[in-house]
This record gives C-alpha cells, structure tokens and sequence, in this order.
C-alpha cells in the first residue's frame, strides 16, 4: 500500500519559484559585478581563467619565510600550516599588495599552530611566472611580490 501523494499548495509552489528566481538572479549579478568574497552565490574565480596560447602567462602565488634560526623556508600550501590556503593568499592579494602588514597574521597563525617551531622573522609573498607559446612553456620566472618584516 503506498501512501498518498501530497501537492503543494499554490502558494508553497510559488514561494518555493520565488525563491529560485531570487538566488538565480543573485548568482547572475555577483557573476557579472561581484568578487570572490560573494563566494558561494558568487564566483570562485581562482582557477576560472584562460590563458592564450601565445604569449599568454600563469601565474601562482605561495608563501615563503626566513626563520629566526636564519633558514629559508617554504610555507605549508594548507591551511594547517598557517592558517590560510593558498588559493585565499592568492584571493588577497590586492590587499596584502597594498596592506603588507596583512602577513602579519600568517606569522601569528604560524606560531599558534606549531609553537615548537622556530618564530617567522620574514614572510615573502612569491609569484611564479610561467609564459606560454604554442600552449608550452618557454619561461619561468619568480618574482618577490611582497615582503613583511615580522614584528
């Protein structure tokens, strides 16, 4: 015996065409005007990009540091060695371009999450340039973007 079918009423049925509409047209103008902070409505746009195949450049953003036991070192690409992915560095990089002092957090994030290691003294933001012809790569170049002195 199978129970009864239940119909939604007209006005659940439009409530719930509203609602879709509404979220539709939120995604289309966050797409069209928004950034990554209206993430999830809006675009996650870090890897939607294409590239020519002539001439055309990849770039890709990951931290490095220098320690107080005075080795360079590369950071953790995860959130659990610094508190921070590399796709949100990559997301900010406009601000910690204009605000450097925004590494500063990573080199607390840093130390909270391994206090047994060695404090950060210098926090190097790189930038790997990779240029493309005929959709290969015929140079590669890495560029300091921003360094912070940590206090």
């Amino acid at each position: 015996m199978n129970p009864p079918v239940l119909r939604l009423s007209a006005r659940a049925r439009l409530w719930r065409s509203l609602a879709g509409a509404a979220f539709v047209a939120a995604l289309l103008f966050t797409s069209a005007f928004g950034s990554n902070d209206d993430f999830p409505i809006g675009p996650m746009t870090q890897f939607a990009f294409s590239v020519k195949n002539d001439g055309g450049t990849i770039g890709s953003f990951w931290l490095e540091a220098d320690t107080a036991e005075g080795r360079h070192v590369e950071l953790s690409r995860d959130a659990v060695g610094t508190g921070m992915k590399r796709a949100e560095i990559e997301g900010q990089m406009d601000r910690i371009v204009h605000d450097p002092s925004l590494l500063q957090g990573i080199a607390e994030g840093q130390h909270r999450l391994h206090p047994g290691d060695p404090r950060l003294t210098r926090i190097y933001v790189v930038e790997e340039i990779k240029r493309l012809e005929h959709g290969k790569v015929v140079s590669t170049r890495r560029v300091n973007r921003v360094v912070w002195d940590v206090r």
